[in-house]
């Protein structure tokens, strides 16, 4: 069913506000701590507003459909219990749940999965907090480009989805920073947020800050995409496409 323009455009507003709220640390340079520390808190609760809008158009009437909003469960049930194990030194096996599920179904399926999954697993987890719509978002982003990956021949697209997981395995851990980064870091560090600095300055001291506390962390989940994707890629994709002609869920061709 192809989406009305409310879903679209609520769906831009939501990656713009996640994209605010990454990123203004090094667009709203200037100010105190204090001052900026009011400018997140306005844009997490515009992006929890925005998120349950999205969320309720996609899956609501008029939107998925009910047997898409079934496999979201289904899905979604998976990365719960792939998550309840916990992190293996930064890897986590239910991102294979949202690149297979993004590349079967789509960016706009891949973006409700990694948002939907990431939100109960959260719930099961005890994995709520001020940080839980940042991890909606970025998990969203990755069954999102899942969804922009070839679907063509199964070199090409196993290869490109694999190259494409051990992408995402570092960028969702240096945008997850992100999102505590300016609070944590400490004041007067060489790697800490500097208000003032500049956008430059501030990128230069995140980059060390990412290299110091994750980049270890992210290459076994990058590593760890890669491996589940090549080994396990096929047969599940395979089932996945068969499970989307038989509901007759229509995909957009990526490209």
């Amino acid at each position: 069913m192809k989406p009305s323009r409310l879903q679209v455009g609520m769906l831009i507003v939501a990656n713009l506000l996640g994209l605010a709220a990454f990123a203004w640390p090094f667009v709203l340079p200037i100010g105190s701590d204090a001052v900026h520390a009011h400018d997140s808190t306005l844009i997490l609760v515009a992006l929890v507003a925005v998120l349950g809008v999205v969320l309720f158009l996609e899956m609501g009437r008029g939107g998925m459909g009910p047997k898409a909003v079934a496999l979201i469960g289904v899905l979604g049930a998976a990365m719960v219990a792939l998550r309840l194990p916990g992190y293996v030194l930064g890897f986590s096996a239910m991102f294979i749940v949202v690149l297979l599920g993004g590349n079967a179904f789509g960016p706009g399926f891949g973006f409700t999965l990694g948002a939907v999954g990431m939100f109960a697993s959260g719930l099961f987890v005890g994995g709520i907090g001020p940080w839980l719509p940042f991890q909606m978002v970025a998990v969203g982003w990755v069954g999102l480009g899942a969804g922009l990956m070839p679907r063509g021949r199964w070199p090409v697209r196993l290869t490109s989805l694999a190259v494409y997981g051990f992408v995402v395995g570092y960028a969702f851990g240096a945008i997850m920073n992100l999102w505590s980064w300016p609070f944590i870091a400490g004041e007067s560090s060489v790697i800490s947020w500097a208000p003032g600095a500049g956008f430059a300055a501030n990128l230069h001291h995140y980059a060390g800050y990412y290299l110091a506390t994750s980049f270890v962390w992210d290459t076994y989940r990058a590593v760890g995409d890669v491996i589940l994707v090549l080994v396990l890629g096929r047969p599940l994709l395979g089932t996945l496409d068969r499970a989307a002609r038989r509901m007759n869920l229509q995909v957009s061709p990526a490209a």
